[in-house]
């Protein structure tokens, strides 16, 4: 077990993951000596520990440590644990976060193959989950809903729990995510509210996407999942266990399920061909300069004899004096060794900021006061030996645990500085993204965000609304970055994304510019989650834009109503005119209603090309295709009206 980088079995009492389960935890297979997955545990213990304002040790160290721990084993369970660390009494968080990492090694459980085979049996559980949304998909510490739950049965033909939330939803296993497939669509819980979001789980969907399979995140209940055609769960230790009984019901280990457990078995088969060359570059200076001590130590001493034919007298006081400066020499080599290759960073990473004008000792004060170990002598002997003295960027760093003085001066010379991170989600609009940029504390503000001239100005966008301009990412910045700058490059990248899907636009396309391609897309951003979906909307309201219909579309109408809009679109709504309500203006609205990602745009500029011109949703995030009036009546029948 390694506790901050130190083989150890002991941690403080007064660690608050102990105290009051305020951290993460990760659990990864070893096979073969290799972490499976390892890049997308780190990457979400990363997400989650900035959601939980826990600072993050970093991916270097952590993927050093796991290494370590890793590659004596064939096959086993590593567990990362993030806390953060050592508090007093109470909930209040410590004023300066340590973050404590333990990283632990675990026999590998003994599941027989048949559970992957021929499937597992499987019971509800009366345990319900509570809904929290600040919590929902993080993995944290505070487990106690999971431990109940499964201590409800001890029966030995019963493989696993299914969990419900306070909402009656199906949300997952004790210790497993849950998909079920229905009519060839895959769906699994939306996981906004409550449950944990599984590593496996987002891999499965990703797989499911490349092999054009639709998969929708929803709430469902009891008796959906009892109708469905296949279930499964997963979980990244025991990959995928098809369900064949659940509440006395059978099901069948189906085609679906197994084309997706092979589609795994090769993704993990090409992970684990993929291996980096270990190299010790540190070990190979320890020996050069442990040779260069030894060479000169010999010298010294060949001196000593020489002198040794010189009077008595001289012979004494030179080889004093001999002896003493290879004594101090050697010290001073030693010390230079240790200043080199000993970690000026002990235990939690800690944060530094170098302002513009800081002196090379002020610069050494505040490593000082954060408590990095080094001398300053050497701190100036390596950056004039490196001829680096006056080329220490401003800005914040982290320093991880385990960095060197050499180390940290690379990083204060590249400007490796510390980044934050922002997400604008598909689908957003201008004002929710404006809140989040306004609500982000490590972004210095200047947007008035009343003025909306005053912001089209600032950001010199010559369009008569900032609407659907952004591009939907995620966005890296330092401290001190300010939000213009940083909608800036959300601007500029939504430019350059659209003028490349432009270029690349289908022919005979009814759009006559870009920004009409822009304005589209959004529409098709709103109107469907199901990927498979948004080339068949785009292909109908480009039909209808040719024909002169009406778009009808009600994502248009509900951006028209604005700050109205209280969850229903009544009749009255789709009679009262505004510049947006497509079933009265013919043609696109003036602008975009949200934010498209960019496959939203290459859907719009690439419609299907089928004879469709109606579309009415099935209830359960996909949606029916007609060509004809009459067709698209009897799907309004059955779907929406609920004849029969």
């Amino acid at each position: 077990m390694l506790i901050n980088g130190l083989y150890s079995h002991q941690i403080d009492s007064s660690d608050r993951g102990f105290q009051y389960g305020d951290g993460l935890f990760e659990t990864i297979a070893i096979i073969n000596g290799q972490a499976t997955f390892l890049d997308h545990h780190l990457t979400r213990l990363e997400k989650d520990c900035t959601r939980l304002k826990i600072p993050y040790p970093g991916t270097e160290l952590l993927t050093t440590e796991v290494e370590e721990l890793a590659k004596n084993y064939d096959k086993a369970v590593l567990k990362i644990i993030l806390t953060r660390g050592v508090g007093g009494r109470g909930y209040r968080q410590p004023e300066s976060i340590k973050t404590t990492r333990v990283l632990s090694i675990h026999p590998y459980p003994e599941y027989p193959d048949s559970y992957k085979n021929q499937g597992i049996h499987t019971r509800f559980c009366d345990i319900r989950l509570g809904l929290n949304p600040a919590l929902a998909g993080i993995k944290h510490l505070n487990r106690l809903e999971q431990v109940l739950a499964r201590s409800e049965w001890f029966d030995p033909a019963i493989q696993e729990g299914i969990i419900l939330d306070l909402n009656n939803h199906v949300i997952e296993g004790t210790m497993t995510n849950l998909f079920y497939i229905k009519d060839d669509i895959i769906y699994t819980a939306a996981l906004t509210l409550s449950g944990v979001s599984g590593i496996m789980r987002s891999i499965i969907m990703t797989l499911c996407a490349n092999h054009q399979l639709t998969v929708i995140e929803h709430d469902f209940s009891q008796e959906d999942i009892l109708t469905a055609d296949e279930i499964f769960v997963c979980n990244s230790i025991i990959d995928i266990w098809p369900i064949t009984e659940l509440a006395t019901k059978h099901f069948p280990v189906g085609e679906k399920t197994l084309k997706i457990q092979a589609w795994l078995a090769q993704l993990q088969d090409e992970q684990a061909k993929k291996k980096l060359p270990i190299t010790d570059q540190k070990l190979n200076s320890i020996v050069f300069y442990k040779n260069l001590y030894d060479q000169f130590l010999r010298f010294k001493l060949k001196q000593l004899i020489n002198y040794s034919r010189c009077v008595v007298s001289i012979k004494v006081c030179i080889m004093t004096l001999a002896l003493s400066f290879a004594i101090l020499i050697g010290w001073l080599c030693l010390d230079y060794q240790k200043a080199l290759y000993q970690p000026a960073v002990l235990c939690n990473a800690v944060t530094i900021e170098i302002s513009k004008g800081d002196s090379f000792k002020q610069i050494t004060n505040k490593l000082f006061e954060q408590h990095v170990i080094f001398k300053p002598f050497w701190f100036r002997v390596i950056t004039i030996f490196n001829k680096t003295t006056n080329k220490l960027k401003a800005g914040e760093y982290e320093l991880t645990s385990n960095l060197t003085l050499p180390e940290i001066i690379d990083l204060f010379v590249k400007g490796k500085t510390k980044h934050y991170a922002i997400t604008f989600p598909e689908g957003w609009t201008f004002k929710e993204l404006l809140a989040a940029v306004k609500n982000n504390h490590n972004l210095e503000h200047s947007i008035n965000t009343n003025a909306l001239e005053q912001i089209l100005a600032q950001l010199g966008i010559t369009a008569p609304r900032p609407e659907g301009l952004f591009f939907p990412d995620t966005y890296f910045f330092e401290k001190h970055s300010t939000d213009v700058e940083l909608l800036k490059r959300a601007y500029n990248k939504m430019q350059l994304i659209l003028e490349q899907e432009w270029k690349n636009r289908a022919d005979n396309l009814s759009l006559k510019n870009p920004y009409e391609a822009l304005t589209l897309a959004s529409i098709i951003e709103k109107e469907t989650a199901a990927v498979t979906e948004r080339t068949l909307i785009s292909g109908v309201f480009s039909r209808r834009l040719e024909a002169g219909m009406l778009l009808q579309t009600d994502p248009t109408v509900i951006y028209g109503m604005n700050d109205s809009y209280q969850g229903n679109i009544t009749h009255t709504d789709l009679k009262t005119a505004t510049p947006y309500n497509t079933y009265i203006i013919k043609g696109l609205p003036p602008t975009p209603i949200a934010m498209p990602g960019q496959a939203a745009i290459n859907a719009a500029l690439h419609p299907d090309s089928s004879n469709n011109l109606y579309f009415v949703a099935r209830g359960d995030g996909t949606h029916v295709f007609s060509a004809t009036l009459e067709e698209h009546n009897l799907a309004v029948d059955n779907f929406q009206r609920k004849k029969p």
